[in-house]
């Protein structure tokens, strides 16, 4: 089936701590601030999610030219194919802890339940001509949002997101699926890694 079915979305999900073990482990690339806010309308075909991407601060970056960071914010789990998923604030100039202030919507598609899901962060340096270089990368599980509804945090940045053997086999079998738009921008975003060293 197309996109991410439920089995490999609740298995990444379930294991999204564990995602996070690079940013924990070594040292951290910088913080995001976050507010992320739930709500199921009664009645709806949906769930409301409204992501706050607050700032960044200490971002651990070397460049020679203009540092633009922006952060860019991805909704992963099931039955993502018909909604929209990709979010990115704008871009800041010449600091290492940016505000942004920038709000997003979004919406889970019932009856898929929110705690079958993730956000992923990635905070990025604008290039004009190049591709964006990724400074530092943090998941979150909406499951953290189900008994209040609301959560206001700060994710430690990784150089990249940390997959068990399990989840690596899931991303092996995902990128085989190469006509599957969802699926290959799941495994780009599970594979994402920082090139610039520490």
């Amino acid at each position: 089936s197309s996109g991410i079915n439920a089995e490999y979305g609740k298995n990444f999900v379930n294991n999204a701590e564990s995602q996070n073990w690079y940013a924990e482990q070594e040292d951290s690339l910088g913080e995001l601030q976050l507010q992320v806010d739930l709500f199921s309308p009664p009645g709806q075909e949906h769930h409301d999610l409204t992501v706050k991407v607050v700032s960044a601060s200490r971002l651990n970056w070397n460049t020679t030219k203009m540092f633009k960071p922006f952060v860019e914010v991805n909704l992963i789990g099931p039955g993502t194919s018909g909604v929209k998923r990709r979010f990115t604030t704008g871009s800041k100039t010449k600091t290492y802890s940016p505000l942004f202030n920038e709000s997003f919507h979004l919406k889970i598609m019932k009856p898929n339940e929110p705690n079958d899901y993730e956000l992923q962060f990635s905070v990025k340096d604008w290039c004009f001509v190049k591709t964006d270089q990724l400074v530092g990368v943090a998941v979150m599980p909406l499951r953290c949002l189900i008994e209040t509804g609301s959560i206001q945090d700060r994710l430690a940045l990784g150089r990249c997101v940390y997959l068990t053997k399990e989840n690596m086999s899931i991303v092996i079998i995902l990128s085989q699926r190469v006509h599957d738009e969802v699926a290959q921008e799941f495994v780009k975003l599970k594979k994402l890694e920082r090139t610039e060293i520490i």
